[in-house]
């Protein structure tokens, strides 16, 4: 079976031979390193407010219904769009607007019930997002990525935006973690009560629970120092069975040095003798 640092990354969907040469600058260029490629921080979207309870000036999850929508074109820039919607959850009103993605106005139709993440500020009096990450609560996809969860945020990859990274990352997790091979013994693990490392890697990447996440740091820490001292162990070991050489010596000729010498060995001296 092919090793995972052996399968490039060009073969996962979405990136391919020209775009893989982004993660390369990054130092990843296997599936191995793409699971090593760590998230810098993580937003946690857990907790929707009310749209009367939101701050200005802070990133924050709020759900509700499209009111109204629509698309048009900036007057002072050419070929530049503006995406605009009005969000309702009983509680107020919410403006959102997306630029230069005109793709949106096909999926932000009034009735649909959305969940929106951003920075809320204040423009012309209103309440407004500007290009909040969403999700639509009826689409098929389930198990969201980007909201209603503790989502990771990654380092930088130019031509990649963190949604496009979770996605990758997470379909190489799904594909590739079976074939993940473990260095630290099962009894090792058991002994330190130490988790596996998939389930160390899954939980890095997208957490459910804070205590899971810090025993998957604790588990890789455990590891990276137990590679580390590994060798050095072992050089221990090696030294410890080597059988040392013997010395037979005249017992008459070491008492007639003893007996030459111009003073007494005191007791430790004699000891080493």
């Amino acid at each position: 079976m092919e090793r995972l640092q052996d399968i490039s990354i060009r073969y996962l969907k979405g990136i391919g031979p020209k775009r893989c040469e982004a993660f390369a600058r990054r130092g990843v260029k296997s599936v191995e390193d793409l699971f090593y490629f760590f998230p810098r921080r993580y937003e946690d979207r857990t907790k929707f407010l009310s749209i009367a309870l939101v701050d200005e000036g802070i990133e924050q999850t709020v759900k509700g219904r499209i009111v109204s929508s629509g698309s048009r074109q900036s007057w002072k820039r050419r070929r530049f769009s503006i995406t605009e919607a009005s969000i309702d959850d009983n509680t107020g009103k919410l403006a959102c607007v997306w630029f230069n993605q005109p793709y949106l106005k096909q999926y932000l139709k009034p009735g649909i019930e959305v969940i929106l993440f951003g920075k809320v500020e204040r423009y012309a009096g209103k309440l407004q997002m500007t290009n909040p990450e969403f999700e639509i609560c009826s689409d098929d996809n389930d198990e969201s990525l980007n909201i209603g969860r503790v989502v990771p945020v990654y380092p930088p990859v130019p031509g990649f935006g963190q949604r496009s990274l979770r996605k990758i990352i997470h379909q190489a997790i799904d594909r590739y973690i079976p074939r993940l091979q473990d260095v630290l013994p099962y009894d090792i693990r058991t002994r330190h009560d130490l988790l596996n490392l998939a389930q160390s890697l899954i939980n890095i990447h997208f957490p459910q629970q804070p205590p899971v996440q810090q025993e998957s740091y604790r588990r890789l820490a455990f590891e990276e120092f137990f590679i580390f001292q590994l060798p050095l162990a072992l050089r221990k070991l090696r030294k410890k069975e080597q059988p040392g050489i013997a010395h037979k010596a005249d017992p008459a000729l070491v008492n007639g040095f003893i007996e030459g010498l111009p003073f007494e060995l005191t007791a430790g001296q004699s000891t080493v003798v």
